[in-house]
């Protein structure tokens, strides 16, 4: 019983310790995909005895993005759509200033990379389509805008609503290649597909 109320303790010392540092003003936070340790590993680490080891957790990280999901005009959107391009995802919300500080740079890396790279934005936010619509057509989003249950996200999207803005971004083949917490630029976006 200790150990589960210890783990919960520090789990949501973690994510909120994440969520406020993402959405401040302060240094961004840029790593590869290998050095962020899974919920289930950093609970591992605190209390071994308290969590079952995940079945095939090293091929997980080598299988490429999978999803289904519908953007704003109710069309469903695969992870598959986007093979042979890099694939930019971005947690974001219409509350989140930081997020909004981002849009024009999204923007303009969309539009000079068009041809090899493919920006995506995830809504990780309870909103109304026409709250969401609005909102890409106040910054002339020109990438789709893609909607997730936040109350039940999917497993591969649970890791970007962790802070906000969340950029992740995965290559040719779907494969996860790095992950950046905090605002970025089209520069950064450059430099993470390297």
């Amino acid at each position: 019983m200790k150990n589960n109320q210890r783990i919960t303790s520090l789990t949501l010392s973690a994510v909120s310790l994440l969520m406020l540092g993402a959405c401040s003003e302060q240094t961004p936070i840029d790593l590869p995909a290998e050095s962020m340790p899974s919920t289930e590993e950093a609970i591992a680490k605190s209390a071994p005895e308290a969590a079952a080891p995940k079945e095939n957790q090293d091929t997980d990280k080598v299988k490429p993005l999978v999803f289904h999901l519908t953007d704003l005009d109710g069309n469903t959107i695969k992870a598959s759509d986007f093979r042979g391009k890099w694939l930019v995802i971005n947690y974001w919300a219409t509350w989140c200033a930081p997020c909004r500080d981002e849009m024009p740079e999204l923007v303009k890396f969309q539009q000079e990379n068009a041809d090899t790279v493919q920006v995506v934005g995830i809504a990780f936010e309870d909103a109304t389509v026409d709250k969401l619509k609005n909102f890409a057509k106040d910054f002339n989003i020109n990438y789709p805008l893609l909607t997730i249950d936040v109350y039940n996200p999917p497993e591969f999207a649970q890791e970007g609503g962790l802070g906000l803005p969340t950029t992740i971004v995965y290559d040719v083949e779907g494969k996860r290649h790095k992950k950046h917490m905090g605002p970025i630029d089209a520069e950064g976006l450059a430099e993470m597909l390297n």
